[in-house]
């Protein structure tokens, strides 16, 4: 088997959750951008975690003009840099190894910050870990701290 088969492989493991026959090219492009620049950020969490964790996303949800000038892909690579961190603590290492299989980057679904928002709870409030997923539903407007919301997203989920 050829590298390139072995990419296309995984590349179609990584995202066969949603359809994707429908992109549009510009939805493509920003889709090929996410998969190459989160490459080893998902190696690298994989190796410390001892998972197998794929990264599953919604680009038909994708939209050109709302993340014009903002690194996407980077809100996604901050949150796998967070399940990693998590990882250099023994406990959550195991737990992580156990209960967390997949990372969802998802474009649709954004919960909204409300006015009583402080700066990381529109973040938390597009956090989740369920069935094994650790789902972020990814704004360019009202999310920060990233790595830190996804560590304590999990503590919280943990514990």
């Amino acid at each position: 088997m050829s590298l390139k088969h072995v990419f296309a492989i995984v590349t179609l493991l990584s995202t066969s959750a949603f359809a994707e026959e429908d992109l549009k090219p510009a939805q493509e492009e920003a889709k090929a951008k996410l998969e190459a620049e989160i490459e080893d950020a998902l190696k690298a969490a994989n190796d410390k975690c001892g998972t197998k964790l794929a990264v599953k996303t919604d680009f038909q949800n994708f939209k050109a003009d709302d993340w014009s000038g903002t690194s996407f892909s980077s809100y996604c690579e901050s949150v796998i840099q967070g399940i990693e961190s998590m990882c250099e603590r023994p406990a959550y290492k195991k737990a992580i190894a156990k209960k967390v299989t997949g990372v969802a980057c998802l474009f649709g679904g954004v919960k909204p910050a409300e006015k009583k928002d402080g700066s990381n709870d529109a973040t938390l409030r597009n956090m989740s870990l369920d069935k094994g997923v650790f789902t972020y539903h990814m704004s360019a407007k009202d999310h920060a701290n990233l790595g830190d919301n996804t560590k304590a997203t999990l503590e919280k989920a943990f514990n």
